[in-house]
């Protein structure tokens, strides 16, 4: 079998999960229940930024791990088709929380506004548009659960990708992972990626972002190194987008890139000083 037969199969297979099939997800329930406790109702909370996803974001819905202890966040941000509705078809079989903009605030915006509703222990942010794996949920939380991380960030360099990956992306994200490797001394390959997940000790990151668009995934980087957060790339599977196109457009996202790390390579600075000073003392942004 060639390997683009191989990739096919896996595609296919992943597909074909139905969503009251507990199959793939079991130890994934069996793993969080080791962490209930009385207090805590929900341990894991999904969030899924959506703009114009009504192609992919009922079948996205439908292979999501459902379970007691799980919410799942939706928050449109001022979709004009119907995606909606298509949420509205999944939510006859399950519970699901929408948080819809009332104008489109870019997708670190609907992150944020995912994030000031979530109830979970853990908390895991994933794209509406079908390329995300969810059975890789499980290759990300359980480092945070284990407390070997504060912050993971799913890998398609360290997992697998079943499409061919344009050469200005790959270059792009080689160039960024180098430059935070030299300002800011962590190496993170995938560093575009929204599939990712955090504790709730990390929400202080999220207060007073400065970058609403793609370059979001890049300063929440920046400010978790900063910080002296763990930070660990864990792997996961990426399939080729079915439907529409993505909306970054790489000259702007790379002027905003470069913004956001001048930026905070001035604030990591400002920062150490005031450490310096303060003997040690934590600070935020």
């Amino acid at each position: 079998m060639n390997t683009d037969r191989k990739f096919e199969t896996l595609l296919n297979k992943s597909k074909t999960i139905e969503a009251n099939d507990e199959g793939p997800y079991q130890d994934l329930y069996n793993y969080i229940q080791r962490f209930k406790t009385e207090q805590e109702t929900v341990l894991l909370s999904i969030i899924l930024p959506m703009y114009n996803e009504e192609k992919t974001i009922k079948d996205v819905l439908e292979k999501l791990p459902y379970n007691p202890l799980i919410e799942i966040i939706v928050v449109n941000d001022h979709s004009t088709d119907c995606s909606l509705e298509k949420i509205e078809e999944v939510k006859l079989k399950r519970e699901i929380k929408v948080i819809s903009h009332k104008k489109n605030q870019g997708y670190g915006g609907a992150i944020t506004s995912g994030i000031s509703q979530v109830k979970g222990k853990i908390i895991v942010t994933m794209d509406s548009d079908g390329q995300h794996s969810p059975d890789d949920i499980f290759n990300l939380v359980k480092p945070i659960f284990e407390e070997e991380a504060d912050y993971t960030i799913g890998s398609r360099y360290i997992g697998t990708y079943f499409y061919q990956l344009p050469i200005l992306t790959r270059l792009g994200e080689v160039f960024v992972e180098k430059l935070i490797q030299i300002f800011f001394g962590i190496k993170i390959m995938n560093n575009q990626t929204g599939f990712r997940a955090f504790n709730r000790d990390f929400l202080p990151i999220f207060d007073n972002i400065k970058y609403n668009g793609y370059a979001f995934c890049i300063e929440q980087i920046l400010r978790a190194s900063i910080l002296n957060y763990r930070i660990k790339e864990c792997p996961i599977k990426v399939y080729k987008r079915e439907y529409g196109t993505s909306g970054i457009r790489l000259m702007k996202l790379a002027r905003r890139i470069f913004s956001c790390l001048f930026y905070y390579y001035v604030r990591k600075i400002k920062l150490s000083i005031k450490r310096t000073k303060k003997n040690g003392t934590s600070l935020r942004f």
